[in-house]
Formats: C-alpha cells, sequence, structure tokens
C-alpha cells in the first residue's frame, strides 16, 4: 500500500524480535529463508523496491529475491530466495495492521490471503519462515527498519 517507501531495511519479526534473513548468509537459488538475531549481515538487508499496484519486491543483500517456492497457493509452503524473474512468487503486499508501522507481508500468488509466517510461533534462531493463511497474529507482523 506504498506505506514502506523504497529503500534497504532489516524486517524484523514482532512475535520473536528476529530478523528475517537468508540460511547461513548463502546467497543462491532456493536457499531457504528463516529468522535470526540481528547481526547486519548482508543476509539480513532487504531491498523494498515498489512494484505497482500495492506489490513490492523484497531483494536481500546478497542479489536474490525474496520468493514463494515453485509459486505455490498453498499453507506451509516455504519462503525462499531466487533470482529476480518477474514472476507473482516473487511479489508481496506490505499490509497495514491496527498498530502502527507493524504490518503483514502477504503474497501475491495466493491473491493476499496468505502472509509471511514464522512456522509455528517459533523464537530460535533458525525457525523457518513459510507462506500461511493471513491472520496478523505475531508470527505473521513485522517491523522495517531503515538499514544502510
Amino acid at each position: 500500500d506504498g506505506s514502506v517507501t523504497d529503500g534497504w531495511y532489516y524486517i524484523k519479526n514482532t512475535n520473536s524480535g528476529k530478523y528475517l534473513q537468508v540460511a547461513n548468509n548463502t546467497g543462491g537459488n532456493s536457499v531457504n529463508v528463516e529468522i535470526g538475531s540481528g547481526t547486519g549481515a548482508a543476509s539480513q538487508k532487504w531491498y523494498v523496491k515498489n512494484a505497482g499496484n500495492g506489490y513490492v519486491t523484497l531483494k536481500n543483500g546478497l542479489g536474490y529475491m525474496l520468493d514463494v517456492q515453485y509459486g505455490a497457493d498453498s499453507d506451509g509452503t516455504n519462503i525462499q530466495t531466487y533470482t529476480a524473474n518477474g514472476a507473482d512468487a516473487q511479489l508481496f503486499m506490505i499490509k497495514k495492521t491496527a498498530t502502527s508501522n507493524i504490518y503483514g507481508i502477504t503474497t501475491k500468488v495466493s491473491k493476499d490471503a496468505k502472509a509471511l509466517d514464522v512456522y509455528n510461533f517459533g523464537k530460535s534462531d533458525g525457525t523457518n519462515v513459510c507462506q500461511w493463511q493471513y491472520n496478523a497474529t505475531s508470527n505473521q507482523t513485522w517491523t522495517f527498519e531503515a538499514a544502510k
């Protein structure tokens, strides 16, 4: 909805206080996305780019896009990184919640019915991020912290 402007951010989960990151700070296709303690690593930096119609792309500091695996629409579909390809699997909507500066991140492949979800309300480093029915619960809400 344009509430987050283009630029580099750290994306922090409101339930765990951990950051959206790429596993093992590794760039590549089909690399898993999880949460982890803030380190400032390139794998925790995301470039938000407004792509039109309310959607954004999220590219990490290693040069790969946030991506819904296989562009699937089902609950539990894994979130990974992949080379930019212009597919709907790489388009997300940043949705305002009732709380200022806290957002849900829904997936275009689910027609915005599903969102980035920290599996089972996990709080430990390495907890997986998947796509799940969007309820704006704390494991599905995020803050955007400006990064340099």
